[in-house]
């Protein structure tokens, strides 16, 4: 059955249309049949197959009620330690194919549960994934999240809890960062933060020059190398964990994603994006980047915005 579910999400990444064909659209239903996923080998290419389902079938999805199932197959992975990072994968793309009102009266739940797990077994796999999460929201500004969203969220759950998450969590984790996807999804979240964040300026004022230090750390800086152990294992590969019902078709492996392919050039795209920030908020940018960093902080930021 896997390599069926596998053969079905390459067949429809390869077909540009705007919808799900009509042969597809009666498997939304059993996809989203919690009896599917209960057999291990089945949730790598259900998750592929989701993934490749959602941004065409998204409207339809809320139109029949079925966007809590989608959820409710996060919460059910992310309870896994073997499912974890399948968990996000799939709540990325709910994150980027629907829209925020419809997700609205769920976010609080889906971070309550990401802080549970990692309160009560947290995994290096879990820690990059949930911190990766948090890049994947800062720098979806367009959709209107972005890291001001995410703070106002934690503080439903309790006031003020993102300080320490920032601090002792993601600040940390994003420096040990190893993929260019992940790193590149850093850097635009991190560049935006720094940019257009109210919190960071108003409420978080020494994170300010926290997180510039680490946007430039993303880009000046080689990964930091990692133990074995600290490195998030490319799932689609086959793993004998998942035993004998999940094989990879490397016929048809799915290539690694870019969350943002229109920018070319990062370190140009940084910039620009701080110049046109500097000019949209008065000078704001300039200011803080003059009072708040270090000498060769400030030396190269100001020599990106000069690109």
């Amino acid at each position: 059955m896997p390599y069926v579910f596998q053969l079905f999400a390459a067949l429809l990444e390869a077909d540009s249309s705007a919808n799900v064909p009509q042969q597809f659209q009666s498997l939304i239903g059993p996809v989203l049949s919690p009896n599917l996923w209960e057999q291990r080998g089945n949730v790598p290419a259900l998750v592929r197959l989701l993934q490749a389902m959602l941004p065409r079938a998204a409207s339809s999805i809320v139109q029949n009620k079925q966007l809590e199932s989608v959820l409710g197959l996060f919460q059910k992975l992310v309870s896994s330690k073997l499912h974890e990072s399948y968990a996000f994968d799939l709540l990325e793309i709910v994150v980027e194919v629907f829209p925020l009102p419809s997700l609205e009266s769920y976010w609080v739940s889906i971070l309550q549960i990401m802080l549970m797990r990692l309160q009560n077994s947290e995994t290096q796999t879990l820690k990059n994934r949930f911190v990766r999460f948090f890049h994947f929201i800062s720098a979806r500004q367009d959709q209107g999240y972005g890291a001001d969203f995410y703070i106002a969220v934690t503080d439903r759950i309790q006031q003020d809890v993102f300080r320490n998450l920032y601090l002792h969590i993601i600040l940390p984790t994003t420096a040990s960062f190893a993929r260019p996807a992940d790193r590149k999804l850093a850097v635009v979240s991190l560049t935006k933060l720094c940019a257009d964040s109210e919190a960071f300026v108003t409420r978080y004022p020494k994170g300010w020059p926290h997180s510039c230090n680490a946007l430039l750390k993303q880009l000046e800086e080689p990964p930091i190398p990692t133990k074995q152990d600290d490195v998030i294992m490319d799932h689609d590969v086959e793993d004998a964990a998942f035993g004998v019902g999940f094989t990879m078709l490397q016929t048809v492996k799915k290539p690694e994603a870019d969350a943002f392919p229109e920018i070319k050039d990062i370190r140009k795209w940084v910039g620009q994006y701080l110049r046109d920030a500097d000019t949209r908020h008065g000078g704001r940018i300039g200011k803080l980047v003059n009072e708040t960093l270090g000498d060769d902080a400030k030396k190269v930021l100001t020599a990106y915005m000069q690109l």
